[in-house]
């Protein structure tokens, strides 16, 4: 979509953002008969839910079964496929060493974790595709919602949707900077908002891709621990063609911290911001800090791509000023699920996320705000009855 031309198009419901909560919410207002819109600032769909082409996950990577049985349910109901996340054998350490085990301990996931066959992207696009075409808008930043004399009007820099609905499904401290409520949102809803760190804000993520599990040949586990101010402060293994049927042989790291984000980033733009390929200077700084704890010879015989995403450089997940999930040393979690991060307007505005749900941040809690948000509007419609007019 381009231009500056305004559309008034009237829809039962429009979802701001296109990550898995407002995507579990449009899919089940839609499969309900409610007409809906899905409007997301990036290019693609998924939030922070983004995966490489190989399907090893650049944000959220595990679920625990069957304790999540929210995203457990939907994945059988799209028909996905878990894979389990094999923690056992050799562990590499700084300067090379190797110990017998104990992944389990190093892995940010711990024992029992399983991911998503395909990445939790797959979640992402098995879910817009129960969508009828045509109804997800991507590179849409929306900025204002106000309400009107029928309804609530959303406006970005394009496009004006007159709705009877909308639900908002962004982080609550980037919802508070970048949208304007007309009336304004009561302060004490707006200061939880801004007060509550987005989950894995801060958090930086690389996977190299390889031409085989050589871990697994080698009896490693994949998880090697590195020291210092490395990129990297853990891997682990993402996905596995050889032995479980994945598309890729991954492994993927994390580290934790704008400190650490900030190292990421000063090696410049993407290759390919679609699928998060690094470009070349990153790709050889990572081969290196690899190559320190698996072996040169390996790595650079091995080695086929590297991709990352630093998430404090994403403006529709981080706010500048936010504390993240470590950044200050306080587990944000405390404060996810507050009354008011969910509380909707009296004129129609609804709040998704995970942060909006009281668990942990995880992509279950995503498909968790979903449903609420989809009963809340169905208890307050009934009955679908707004327009079908094409975007």
């Amino acid at each position: 979509m381009s231009g500056s031309a305004s559309q008034a198009i009237e829809v039962d419901v429009v979802v701001v953002g296109a990550g898995i909560s407002g995507l579990t919410a449009a899919s089940k207002l839609h499969a309900a008969g409610f007409s809906v819109r899905v409007l997301e600032a990036r290019e693609r769909v998924g939030g922070r839910c983004f995966s490489t082409p190989e399907g090893a996950d650049l944000g959220g990577s595990w679920a625990w079964l069957p304790d999540e049985s929210h995203v457990s349910n939907l994945a059988t109901d799209l028909g996905l496929v878990w894979v389990p996340m094999r923690l056992d054998g050799g562990v590499r350490l700084p300067g090379g060493k190797r110990q017998s085990g104990g992944g389990e301990y190093l892995a940010p996931c711990g024992p029992g974790a399983v991911r998503m066959d395909g990445g939790y992207a797959a979640l992402a696009e098995a879910l817009a595709k129960t969508l009828p075409e045509g109804s997800i808008k991507t590179n849409v930043d929306v900025r204002s919602i106000k309400k009107s004399t029928n309804g609530v009007e959303v406006v970005s820099s394009d496009l004006t949707l007159s709705v009877r609905r909308v639900v908002v499904a962004i982080p609550p401290r980037v919802l508070a900077a970048r949208v304007h409520f007309e009336p304004g949102l009561p302060p004490e809803q707006l200061a939880q908002m801004r007060g509550t760190a987005t989950w894995a804000g801060d958090w930086c993520k690389v996977v190299a891709s390889f031409k085989s599990n050589f871990w697994r040949k080698n009896g490693d586990a994949g998880v090697a621990k590195f020291g210092g101010n490395s990129l990297l402060a853990v891997t682990w293994e993402a996905a596995d063609p050889d032995d479980l049927g994945e598309k890729g042989a991954c492994l993927a790291g994390v580290n934790f911290g704008e400190g650490a984000c900030a190292r990421l980033a000063k090696f410049g733009e993407h290759a390919d911001t679609k699928t998060g390929k690094s470009n070349q200077a990153l790709t050889e700084a990572v081969t290196k800090e690899l190559s320190g704890v698996f072996g040169e010879d390996v790595i650079r015989d091995q080695i086929l791509a590297v991709y990352h995403t630093a998430w404090t450089g994403e403006k529709y997940t981080w706010h500048e000023g936010d504390g993240g999930a470590l950044g200050r040393g306080d587990d944000p979690r405390r404060l996810y699920g507050h009354p008011n991060l969910k509380k909707p307007t009296n004129w129609g505005v609804h709040f998704a996320g995970t942060e909006t749900e009281p668990k942990s941040g995880h992509v279950d809690s995503a498909v968790a705000a979903g449903e609420r948000v989809f009963l809340e509007i169905k208890q307050a419609l009934g009955a679908p009855g707004g327009g079908k007019a094409d975007l």
